[in-house]
């Protein structure tokens, strides 16, 4: 089984593709304050066309270091932000996913599973209580299994008896004993469960 990672990929997809919706949203909404800044006529003659110039000149410099300043800020946020985000998902998105998968191996009649997370995470409770689930049903399974081989031992015993021409009252009545018994077993091993 190849091991994907902590967090999933489908996971991964969608918190890039928000990341990246929200810097285009950012840039398109600092573009579009510039050409609003910008949009207007330049004036009927050369003077008032260099005039126009060079006031957009004044008023856009300062605009655009102060948009690159900006820009720069949020991605250092940004980039905090995913390594927050990433160590969080570690903690509780890691924790979730060791659990989903040892459920899944618990499901498929593997009882010898064991549930370890690393020093302080954060559900460590719950992986304990999968830990004694799996043992309880551990034991439950190898006392029905135990019961199991002890009638099928004794019905062979009886079917051994019950093939010999003069089988014996006292044999059969110890076999019949001995199923009993290992029917007492499975039934004792099967009362906890309840099933729908």
């Amino acid at each position: 089984m190849r091991n994907p990672g902590f967090v999933k990929r489908a996971f991964k997809l969608k918190f890039g593709l928000k990341i990246c919706i929200l810097t285009i949203a950012g840039m398109s909404a600092a573009t579009f304050f510039i050409y609003l800044m910008t949009a207007r006529s330049l004036g009927d003659s050369y003077g008032s066309a260099i005039y126009a110039i060079y006031d957009l000149k004044i008023r856009i410099f300062p605009l655009l270091f102060a948009s690159f300043y900006s820009i720069f800020i949020l991605a250092l946020i940004t980039g905090a932000i995913a390594l927050i985000s990433l160590f969080f998902t570690h903690k509780i998105a890691g924790p979730i996913f060791r659990i989903e998968r040892n459920l899944e191996v618990i499901s498929g009649g593997n009882l010898t599973v064991n549930t370890k997370f690393r020093g302080n995470d954060q559900l460590e409770a719950l992986a304990d209580d999968i830990n004694s689930m799996a043992r309880s049903l551990n034991h439950r399974v190898r006392s029905s299994r135990d019961a199991l081989a002890e009638i099928e031992r004794c019905e062979e015993r009886l079917y051994a008896l019950i093939k010999d021409s003069s089988p014996d009252d006292g044999e059969i009545a110890r076999a019949l004993s001995e199923l009993k018994t290992g029917m007492e077993g499975l039934k004792k091993a099967a009362s906890g469960v309840k099933v729908i």
